[in-house]
């Protein structure tokens, strides 16, 4: 029973080996505080993660399983914001919320649950932010919209959605108090400031354009996080022909919605029907849009969106005949655990664990481990040795985005040792060489 759930169930995904990021994570939270802040001015995303990582790890420990708990944390308190939605605004009564709930546990977005990043952290705080403005909850929206300012600098685009919410609203949200939008973006400006004295920006990065059949696959994109890259070539049809599928169905949803939206819906439900359109929809098209000209697209950044598309998908839902409702619900229900099949079986981290515990066993104390600056930091976690160095690029070469903010010049080398010293050069695939100078 266990072998099934850790291997054919996304709990697989807990106890795979870590990749670049998490360990990262891992690296970066062991700095004290002040390092933290100073640290991730001179990177890509703001500290708060680290922050909280930093005291969670004092607490459980730093295993991969302990790191990665803490975004299954804020999975379910994702997952209880979306409890929130349904009840107190979709208004949902008896056991339709937990009926829907399915959906979000099932969504696979899950995967993110099982990654020491701050993604579910930032799923979390983003989808707090959208509650508590539909509530009106301003102390409870100050909490949730700096603290996920500070989680990654997408939530930009969650203020900026709000803020145009309520232009295209001033009847209906008349009432509320646009000073504490800017309040926050005041509270996080500081930061900003300091990043940007901090940090120049490098020309490179990781992001390239979208392709174009990408904003066909859109609504499948933004229900599965599908991220193409992480899959193998002969997995690709596969998976994008799910996408297809996925994004069909719900097109033909949100083409129910919209006609209701202009012929059926109450004025309460137009406003409803907006807010999800924005938050799901609208900031994932205009992301990619935008990146034709300036690459910003990446599905990851955007899972924040993936909470308001799934609302605005059962908002619509409850507006159609049950008979319809019940079909839609099994189709995307097959789809989706396609796709979570798919991505169990094919979406594995290289297991450099395994192959650097073989490493650790038959290297000598004086022997050096080789890597690229890829795979630094997981070697770096898992031997924890002295005698650790990137491999096969100058320092300067580095990218900033491979978390060189962490990377000093002495931990590069450029040449093989002598023998009978040896060195462990470890390629990306996980296969290594053994190698000196003779």
């Amino acid at each position: 029973m266990l072998q099934f759930l850790f291997t054919k169930t996304p709990l697989f995904f807990l106890t795979q080996s870590f990749w670049r990021d998490e360990a990262f994570s891992y690296f970066m939270a062991k700095k004290s505080i002040l390092e933290i802040i100073f640290l991730t001015t001179k990177d890509f995303n703001p500290p708060l993660y680290y922050l909280v990582l930093h005291f969670w790890m004092k607490v459980f420990g730093s295993s991969e399983i302990a790191l990665r708990s803490l975004s299954i944390i804020f999975f379910w308190a994702t997952i209880y914001v979306a409890f929130l939605f349904l009840v107190n605004v979709i208004k949902m009564k008896e056991k339709k919320p937990t009926l829907y709930l399915v959906l979000f546990i099932i969504n696979p977005l899950l995967y993110y649950a099982f990654e020491a990043r701050m993604y579910t952290m930032f799923a979390f705080l983003a989808g707090l932010s959208y509650y508590a403005f539909c509530k009106k909850n301003y102390r409870l929206y100050l909490f949730a919209t700096i603290s996920g300012l500070f989680s990654h600098y997408f939530m930009i685009l969650v203020v900026f959605s709000q803020l145009f919410f309520l232009i295209i609203n001033k009847k209906s949200f008349k009432d509320f108090k646009r000073t504490v939008i800017y309040l926050s973006l005041l509270a996080f400006s500081p930061w900003l400031v300091f990043f940007f004295s901090q940090n120049s920006l490098p020309n490179t990065f990781w992001l390239t354009k979208p392709h174009l059949k990408d904003m066909f696959g859109i609504f499948g994109i933004i229900y599965t996080g599908n991220e193409v890259a992480f899959y193998p070539g002969d997995l690709i049809s596969k998976i994008q022909n799910n996408v297809i599928y996925l994004s069909f169905v719900l097109l033909v949803i949100i083409a129910i919605g919209i006609y209701f939206y202009i012929k059926k819906l109450s004025k309460k439900d137009r406003v409803n029907f907006q807010l999800f359109f924005i938050w799901g929809i609208g900031i994932p098209l205009i992301v990619g849009l935008i990146s034709f000209i300036k690459p910003l697209y990446f599905p990851r950044y955007l899972i924040f969106t993936g909470v308001g598309f799934l609302l605005l998908i059962i908002f619509i839902l409850e507006k159609i005949n049950v008979y319809m409702r019940a079909i839609f619900i099994i189709i995307l229900i097959v789809l989706t655990f396609n796709y979570q099949k798919l991505q169990i079986e094919y979406r594995k981290k290289t297991d450099l664990r395994k192959v650097l515990r073989e490493i650790q066993v038959i290297a000598d104390k004086k022997d050096s481990i080789y890597v690229n600056d890829l795979n630094f930091f997981t070697a770096q976690y898992y031997l924890n040795k002295n005698k650790l160095y990137i491999y096969g690029k100058s320092y300067k070469d580095i990218p900033a985005y491979n978390g060189k903010v962490l990377i000093s010049e002495e931990n590069v080398a450029s040449n093989l040792p002598f023998y009978p010293q040896k060195a462990f050069i470890l390629n990306s695939n996980g296969q290594y060489s053994i190698q000196a100078v003779y």
